[in-house]
């Protein structure tokens, strides 16, 4: 069971629908491994729907339908995972929201990065806000010390990381910002993949990371 857990208030915006695009995704990868944020994501389901019952009806544009349409087929779909689905186990496995946006088997994913030692893959998720990337961190690695220049959401995929808050595992759902400044490091024992969305780059901190901030994106 996940240790670490989005917020209520993304929770409630999920449930609402009003969190769509990579955000959302990340926020469904999570809802999938944890059963204790389904039930509250559930939760607030019925809550918004007993608020619809008993407000008042208002008169809507005849035009209206049609634009949730519009937008229905343009936003990507976000799945909602109740607590009897069938989860994918097992090394490398992509949650189920991410699948139609990985083009291959992973094993077969055509890895960038700096170094041996941590790569990243961009998936190609239409967001006018986040840029969403797995990381892999090899074994017993750490990235470069940094802070951020906005929001990254991390859902630890497999593997597990560490920093100077805590020790994350699979299902674990992070918040960084610029008030966060660490160094994440890879278990020792395993290769720590992530699924991360941000709306902006990190920035490097270190004496060497400060040379890569006019690179990063």
């Amino acid at each position: 069971m996940a240790n670490y857990h989005p917020s209520d208030e993304l929770l409630m915006q999920f449930a609402a629908g009003q969190q769509s695009g990579a955000l959302g995704l990340a926020i469904a990868c999570h809802l999938e491994k944890c059963p204790t944020c389904r039930h509250r994501s559930m939760m607030y389901e019925t809550i918004g729907g007993e608020l619809l019952d008993h407000s008042t009806p208002v008169e809507v544009s005849e035009s209206l339908l049609d634009s949730l349409m519009v937008k229905l087929d343009e936003d990507p779909t976000v799945e909602s995972y109740a607590a009897e689905n069938i989860v994918v186990e097992g090394p490398q496995s992509i949650p189920r929201p991410l699948r139609r946006f990985v083009p291959e088997e992973f094993s077969k994913l055509k890895w960038t990065g700096m170094s041996r030692n941590i790569k990243e893959f961009e998936l190609k998720i239409q967001d006018p806000v986040y840029t969403a990337k797995f990381y892999k961190i090899k074994a017993g690695k750490e990235l470069p010390q940094h802070t951020h220049r906005g929001n990254e959401f991390t859902m630890v995929m497999q593997g597990s990381f560490s920093d100077n808050a805590g020790d994350y595992f699979a299902g674990d759902f992070i918040l960084a910002d610029n008030t966060t400044i660490h160094q994440p490091r890879a278990a020792a024992n395993e290769d720590c993949i992530c699924f991360a969305v941000m709306d902006a780059p990190l920035k490097m901190t270190g004496t060497f990371g400060r040379f890569l901030n006019p690179f990063m994106r």
